[in-house]
C-alpha cells in the first residue's frame, strides 16, 4: 500500500527550540537523532522521516494564541535568552503507510496531521484562451497587459518616492519556488548547507521571480531573502520556511514582510478530511503562519485563481466561487489577503472570491495583475508567459507598497499595516464598504502614506 506524507505532531516540550533547529539544518545526522528521539514511542508503525525536511518546534498550542516571549521579535533583533525558552510541540514531517494511519492516530501524545500539496497562483497558459470579456470583469480573451510606470501611476508611489522611501532598509521574504539572485536583490534566506541550495539560485523564469519583480514595482530598493520550498510545495515546506523567517527574525529583525503566492484549489469534503489544511485552523502551518505575524512580520497572501467567472484550468469544482475559493491560510484573520484587477480597475474573472473560510470578511484588498516586469517581450523572463499575471502577481505589488511604506517609518505592526491598507483603498464595489469580490478596495501607496503620517509616532 502506497505511503503518505503527513506532519506529526509530538507532544513534547523542548528546551533551547531554536538551537536544537538550528543544529538540525546543520547537519542530517542531527535531524534524524533529533526525529528518532521524538518517534521512540512510535517504532514498529513504519514510518519514515522525510529527508528534506527537518523537526519544526512550535511556540502555539492547538485553539491557543503564540508564545507571548514572540512579540520580542517585532522590535528588532533580540537576544537568546528573550526567545522563547521551549516549545510546545515538535512537528516531524514524514510517510507512513495509509494501514498504520489509524494505529498512528491512536498513538498517546502525538497528533496526526495531513501534508498536502500546494500551487503557484499564477494563471499560467491554461488560461489564455478564447471567451468574451465583459463589462466590468475581465475574462479569456484577457485585456492587454500594461507596463510598469502604469501600474506606478495608479498605485501613486510618487507621493512616497519624492521625500526618499523606495523601500530602502527593508527585506521581503520570498516564500516560494525560488528567486534568480543574479536578476534579483537576493541578501539571503534559506539556506540548508546538507542540500546545497542556495539563496537566489532558481531560474529567472521561475514563478519567485516575476514575485520578486512584483515587488520591486513599488519598492525598487527593498531587498530579497529567498525561501524555496523543498522540492514538492507542501505544507510542511511552508512550515520550514516560516520557522526560517522566525530564525532570521531572532537574528536580525528581518525580514519586514513575507509574499505568499501559493495554496490550495479545492476543498475536500469536511466529513472524510476534517484535519485538512483548508478545514482545520489549528493545522500547524496555520500556527506557525500565526506566530510570524506575531513576530512582526506582515504576511501577504494571494487570494488565488480560483473565481467563477474564469477560473483556472487547476481549480477543482469544489473550490470554484464565492465561499468557496480562500481558504487554508489565506483566509487568515491575521494576514493580508490580495485579489486582482486590471489596470482598468476591472476585476480579473479568476481572481478567487469570499467570504474566506477561516475568516469570512476575505479578500482584504485587491491589487493589480496584467503587466510586463519579470515576463513579456524584452523582460528577463521573456515569453515563458505572455505577461506578469495571476494573484500570485497582484500579491507581491501590494507587498511592495507595504515595504515602501514601512521604509518611511521604520516600523509598522502587522495589524497596523493591514488597517492602513484597507483604510486607505480605493473602493471599487458596486455598494459603499468591503466586498466578497473587491475586499476593501484597490490599494493605493499615496493615500496610505498620508494616513500612515497622521499615525503617532511608534
Amino acid at each position: 500500500m502506497p505511503a503518505v506524507k503527513v506532519l506529526l505532531e509530538v507532544f513534547s516540550e523542548q528546551s533551547d527550540p531554536f538551537t536544537r533547529h538550528s543544529a538540525a539544518l546543520a547537519s542530517a545526522a542531527e535531524a534524524e537523532v533529533q526525529a528518532n528521539d521524538l518517534l521512540s514511542s512510535l517504532d514498529g508503525l513504519g514510518i519514515e522521516l522525510d529527508e528534506d525536511m527537518v523537526p519544526v518546534p512550535m511556540f502555539s498550542t492547538a485553539g491557543g494564541q503564540p508564545a507571548i516571549e514572540l512579540e520580542a521579535f517585532s522590535m528588532g533583533p533580540v537576544t537568546a535568552a528573550v526567545a522563547p525558552s521551549s516549545s510546545q510541540s515538535v512537528v516531524v514531517p514524514a510517510e507512513v503507510s495509509r494501514s498504520r494511519l489509524d494505529a498512528l492516530r491512536d498513538a498517546p501524545n502525538v497528533k496526526v496531521w495531513p501534508n498536502s500539496e500546494m500551487v503557484f497562483f499564477a494563471a499560467g497558459d491554461s488560461v489564455f484562451d478564447a471567451a468574451n470579456s465583459r463589462g466590468g470583469l475581465d475574462c479569456r480573451p484577457f485585456r492587454s497587459a500594461v507596463e510598469i510606470e502604469t501600474i506606478r501611476t495608479l498605485l501613486g508611489v510618487d507621493s512616497l518616492w519624492a521625500d526618499g522611501y523606495r523601500g530602502q532598509n527593508t527585506v521581503v521574504g520570498i516564500i516560494d519556488e525560488g528567486v534568480n539572485g543574479d536578476t534579483y536583490p537576493v541578501i539571503g534566506g534559506f539556506s540548508r548547507p546538507t542540500s546545497g541550495l542556495q539563496p537566489g539560485s532558481a531560474p529567472v523564469t521561475s514563478h519567485g521571480s516575476m514575485c520578486a519583480a512584483d515587488i520591486l514595482i513599488a519598492a525598487p530598493a527593498t531587498r530579497i531573502y529567498d525561501y524555496p520550498f523543498l522540492g514538492v510545495p507542501n505544507s510542511g515546506g511552508a512550515l520550514q520556511m516560516f520557522q526560517a523567517v522566525l530564525n532570521q527574525r531572532l537574528i536580525d529583525g528581518t525580514p519586514h514582510i513575507t509574499n505568499n503566492s501559493y495554496g490550495f484549489v479545492g476543498v475536500p469534503p469536511l466529513a472524510a478530511f476534517p484535519d485538512h489544511e483548508v478545514h482545520n485552523i489549528d493545522h500547524p502551518v496555520h500556527r506557525k503562519v500565526r506566530e510570524v505575524v506575531a513576530a512582526g512580520v506582515t504576511c501577504f497572501f494571494a487570494a488565488g485563481n480560483c473565481g467563477e467567472n474564469c477560473p483556472s484550468g487547476n481549480c477543482h469544482t469544489s473550490g470554484i466561487g464565492p465561499g468557496n475559493s480562500i481558504h487554508a491560510s489565506n483566509s487568515l484573520e491575521e494576514v493580508i489577503t490580495v485579489a486582482a484587477v486590471n489596470s482598468m480597475h476591472e476585476r480579473i474573472g479568476y481572481s478567487s472570491q469570499g467570504p474566506g473560510m477561516f475568516f469570512q470578511q476575505k479578500p482584504d484588498v485587491v491589487s493589480y495583475s496584467h503587466f510586463f516586469a519579470n515576463f513579456g517581450p524584452g523582460r528577463p523572463g521573456g515569453l515563458d508567459q505572455p505577461f506578469d499575471n495571476g494573484t500570485s502577481a497582484a500579491t507581491p505589488v501590494a507587498a511592495g507598497v507595504g515595504a515602501a511604506l514601512i521604509s518611511s517609518i521604520g516600523t509598522i505592526a502587522p495589524a497596523l499595516l493591514k488597517q492602513i491598507l484597507m483604510e486607505s483603498a480605493y473602493d471599487l464595489g458596486h455598494s459603499i464598504g468591503w466586498d466578497d469580490d473587491h475586499g476593501s478596495g484597490v490599494i493605493n501607496a499615496a493615500a496610505a502614506y498620508s494616513r500612515l503620517r497622521l499615525q503617532p509616532a511608534p
